[in-house]
């Protein structure tokens, strides 16, 4: 692969970068992926790859302080080495997966070490802004941006331009124990993440589609996909049962109040 190639996918990756403090939608494979198809000249296979991960990914989000293996830079990855291997179809679908799944991982750690970073910019912005200093804010603001851009473009550009050596490279580079740290904070977070979500938004009703979705999951074995299609339609269902259960209360409240359809009683 030539550098302007790996330069325009690792910018594309930088670009993406942005969608953290966005809707996080254009983190999504099937977005990410076909543009790198289209740069590589085989939008067939970006798809295809595209939608395993798709598949995979599903139901990742960050949480809470959870952070989720780096959909994409994985993505980016997996689609690019799918491309390039040069080997038959099938294959090289399933060194694109696999690798997209190893890079995410590896780049989740990336992300967990700016977001640390990160949270000293705002004590330091703070002490800024009480002496009416805001041009040096601004300046903040640029260089948290820029490193932003940096976490992904660089890991991209040093993995799809020198090949996996550099992925193994890194990770030997990285000393055993911060590793192991880092794994135990990412199985920990998941459940504290979740549990924080589920403080605010859960209603005593809605307890019971969590169990169920759980006994699916567990239990019988659905795959996440299948839970999905399923909560989807309970999710239509309830909202449709409260429309009508809001509507008629309005409608009584409205009578209560002397208010009929062809105006007000006198």
């Amino acid at each position: 692969m030539s550098l302007f190639q790996s330069l325009l996918i690792a910018l594309w990756a930088g670009y993406c970068s942005y969608d953290d403090q966005g809707p996080q939608m254009l983190r999504r494979p099937l977005l990410v992926g076909p543009l790198v198809g289209l740069i590589l000249g085989d939008l067939t296979t970006a798809l295809i790859v595209s939608a395993t991960l798709e598949l995979m990914w599903m139901g990742l989000g960050n949480m809470a302080g959870y952070q989720t293996p780096d959909m994409i830079v994985g993505t980016i990855v997996g689609v690019t080495f799918a491309i390039t291997t040069g080997q038959t179809s099938a294959e090289g679908i399933a060194a694109g997966v696999a690798t997209a799944t190893a890079v995410a991982i590896l780049v989740q750690q990336f992300n967990l070490i700016f977001m640390f970073v990160r949270q000293f910019f705002a004590p330091w912005a703070d002490k800024l802004a009480l002496t009416g200093n805001f041009d040096s804010i601004l300046k903040i603001n640029i260089a948290s941006a820029i490193l932003q851009f940096l976490i992904r473009f660089v890991p991209t550009f040093l993995i799809i331009y020198f090949g996996g050596s550099a992925v193994e490279q890194v990770m030997a580079s990285i000393p055993a124990p911060i590793l192991a740290g880092l794994a135990k904070a990412s199985g920990i977070l998941p459940a504290v993440g979740l549990s924080i979500l589920m403080t605010i938004i859960m209603k005593k009703g809605m307890w019971g589609f969590l169990i169920f979705g759980f006994v699916l999951n567990a239990y019988l074995n659905m795959d996440i996909l299948g839970v999905t299609l399923i909560s989807l339609a309970f999710a239509t269902f309830y909202t449709w049962i409260m429309n009508v259960i809001d509507f008629q209360n309005t409608q009584s409240q409205n009578t209560n109040n002397g208010v009929k359809e062809g105006g007000y009683d006198l």
